[in-house]
């Protein structure tokens, strides 16, 4: 047989008291992380997603640098050739903002319905030829496309963007203006976009290339002669609105502050041409 007491009898006050404590006390502590996670959760849903940019390969450095000077978000920026950029816009790759080395595509998304709002001119800039410092046309008195494929011994090449690429097409019209074309069709290599040709010729891959004038300021090589720009279509950066823009009115803001003094500013330090 088994014994079962039961008792109606309260527990005394101080038990009473210690039990209710011990409840509130497990009851906060399984409370807290999930507030805490919750609080978090929040915080992390309210930040503003970066402003996505998409530039020119030859504005990496100034992009980069008015990317950490923009105060109202943060901006993650992709670079390459232009005519790359453009398409991949247009084939519905996510981006906020587009800055072209030609108005040509910029031309192209806006018929294709890919741009929102008006267009801006950003800067401009100038074409040259350049060698590596320690080539041997770095020693020669080059001054023009005649004087360069005169200078060019057996095996030389020329890097160049690829067709298609602004950089690349602004050097074919000057050459073609130039009436050296055809003579330095075999001597020309394609890379795919003007960083690439900066990078063979700074390695010494190439005996000379055609990059912009800012680009041979942040490298380690040297400017044989400038071309006349006369002989091609004026460089000009424009940037636009990406009409799949996830943050319209941020984007707009990021094109006022490329007007700004502080980003002129950057970008005459960088040898732009202010318009």
């Amino acid at each position: 047989m088994s014994l079962v007491i039961e008792s109606n009898r309260p527990l005394p006050v101080a038990r009473r008291s210690w039990i209710t404590l011990l409840l509130c006390a497990l009851v906060v502590s399984l409370g807290l992380p999930a507030a805490a996670e919750s609080a978090s959760g929040e915080a992390r849903s309210s930040a503003p997603a970066p402003l996505r940019v998409l530039a020119a390969a030859s504005l990496t450095e100034v992009v980069d640098a008015l990317s950490r000077s923009f105060d109202d978000a943060a901006i993650t920026a992709s670079y390459g050739a232009s005519s790359d950029l453009a398409r991949q816009l247009a084939d519905g790759m996510p981006g906020d903002v587009f800055v072209s080395a030609s108005p040509e595509w910029i031309d192209f998304l806006a018929e294709k319905k890919a741009t929102e709002g008006d267009r801006i001119v950003v800067a401009r800039n100038a074409l040259v030829c350049i060698a590596p410092r320690s080539g041997a046309l770095a020693k020669l008195a080059v001054r023009d496309p005649r004087a360069l494929l005169a200078a060019l011994v057996p095996g030389d090449l020329v890097a160049i963007a690829d067709r298609g690429v602004p950089a690349g097409e602004y050097a074919r019209t000057a050459l073609e203006k130039a009436g050296q074309a055809a003579a330095f069709e075999s001597r020309l290599v394609g890379q795919k976009d003007v960083r690439a040709v900066l990078h063979a010729v700074e390695q010494g891959e190439v005996a000379a290339g055609f990059v912009y004038a800012t680009d041979a300021k942040v490298a380690d090589v040297e400017v044989l002669f400038a071309f006349d720009p006369a002989t091609h279509p004026p460089i000009e950066y424009q940037a636009v609105v990406v009409r799949q823009t996830s943050s319209p009115d941020l984007a707009r803001r990021f094109l006022t502050y490329l007007s700004s003094a502080a980003a002129r500013a950057r970008l005459s330090a960088a040898g732009f041409v202010l318009p």
